[in-house]
Order: C-alpha cells, then structure tokens, then sequence
C-alpha cells in the first residue's frame, strides 16, 4: 500500500503543472493537456524497451569512457529524444499555436520523466526528490526543444536546431550525471542552459509576428 501511496504522490507535481499551464496559456485545452500527458507516458513504453535489449549490447554495459559516451549520446540523447519527439507528434500542430504547442509538450516531457521516477521507484530507487530536480526536468526542457521543432515542422517551415539541441543537451547531462567527483554540477548547469535554450528557441520561432508564423529562411539547422 505505501509504494502505492508513493506512486499517486509522485503524480501531484504533474498534475499541478498541468493545472497550472491550463490557467496560464491561452487557449491550452483539457484534452490538449490529456493527450500531451498520455504520450510523454506511452513514450516510456518503446524507452524501457530498447532499454532492455540495447544494454546488453557489449559497447553499452562496459565500464568504460567509451561506453559511458555512447550511452549518454545515443541512447539517452538520440534514441530517447527521437522517441519522445515521435509520441509529440499526435498533437495538432497546424491548430496549435506555438506558444500552446510548447505547453502541450512541457507536460509531455514532465509525465515522461515522472513515469520513468515510477519505474524507478518500483525497482527500489529512494532518491525520488532528487530525480525531480534533475531527470525530470531535463526530460521536460528536451520535450519542449523537441516540441518546438515538431511545431516547425507542422508548420511547413522546419526548424531543425531545438530537436539536435534536445539530443545534445540530453546527453550531456545523462554523461555527467553519471559521474562522480564534482561532475554532477555540470549536470545542473546543462538543465539550467536547456531552460534558456527553450526560451531562445521559443523567441525565434515567434519574433516575427503576432500570429506565429515562422519567415521563409528554410532554417533546418
């Protein structure tokens, strides 16, 4: 009964965002926030998966720096994100704007990194805050780089630099969380800069005019 408890309250921090994107960003609908919050958890689905079968690849499951790269910037970086980037998809972006689009993948994000903070729990992690504070939230910012080029991309005009930022950034992390000496700051420093980079990218997709369109530069990279 206490794991199931444990389960429900990790939940609420979701829950909470997505109320509070519901009241914040204009025309950000009940089934919009439902569907962005089952895909960020269907996402884990193909995640845990590959998971499963690619670390038991020998390039993976080495204790080596080389595996820890290939780790970090393939599966967790590019496997992960292409993913989750995939199950953003199924949201109407040629009806969204792009402002609603990044809120919809925020929550997607978020429900992913909480669902994986379940699976964890499940097999005995106890550092639930902790993973809060730093996997969830480089889900969240990842999904919302990601988002914003799906956005693009619904739009007709790509904008390919958020999505390889996600895989980067992602990777980055995941290489020095999984460190130990002092490394772990570096993780946080790359959760704060992908913050700003959604931020970034959020402005150059929408500084052109009031109905979020994107300018004809054909920027794919």
């Amino acid at each position: 009964m206490d794991l199931f408890i444990a389960i429900g309250i990790c939940f609420v921090p979701a829950l909470v965002l997505s109320a509070i994107l519901l009241l914040t960003v204009k025309n950000l609908q009940v089934w919009q926030v439902l569907v962005s919050f089952a895909s960020g958890i269907l996402a884990i689905v193909p995640i845990a998966v590959l998971q499963y079968v690619v670390f038991k690849l020998p390039i993976f499951n080495t204790n080596t720096l080389v595996s820890l790269l290939v780790t970090a910037f393939i599966f967790n970086g590019l496997i992960e994100e292409t993913i989750k980037m995939a199950w953003i998809c199924i949201l109407p972006g040629k009806r969204m704007s792009c402002g609603t689009f990044l809120a919809a993948a925020i929550i997607a994000g978020f429900a992913c990194g909480t669902f994986e903070v379940v699976v964890y729990l499940m097999n005995g992690e106890r550092q639930v805050g902790l993973r809060f504070l730093t996997a969830v939230l480089i889900h969240t910012f990842c999904a919302g780089l990601s988002g914003l080029y799906v956005w693009s991309y619904k739009q007709k005009k790509p904008l390919l630099r958020p999505f390889i930022m996600a895989i980067l950034l992602h990777g980055v992390y995941n290489f020095f969380a999984a460190r130990s000496g002092g490394f772990q700051w570096f993780a946080i420093i790359t959760i704060i800069y992908a913050a700003i980079r959604v931020r970034f990218s959020y402005t150059q997709l929408t500084s052109f005019g009031d109905n979020d369109t994107i300018p004809n530069i054909h920027d794919a990279g």
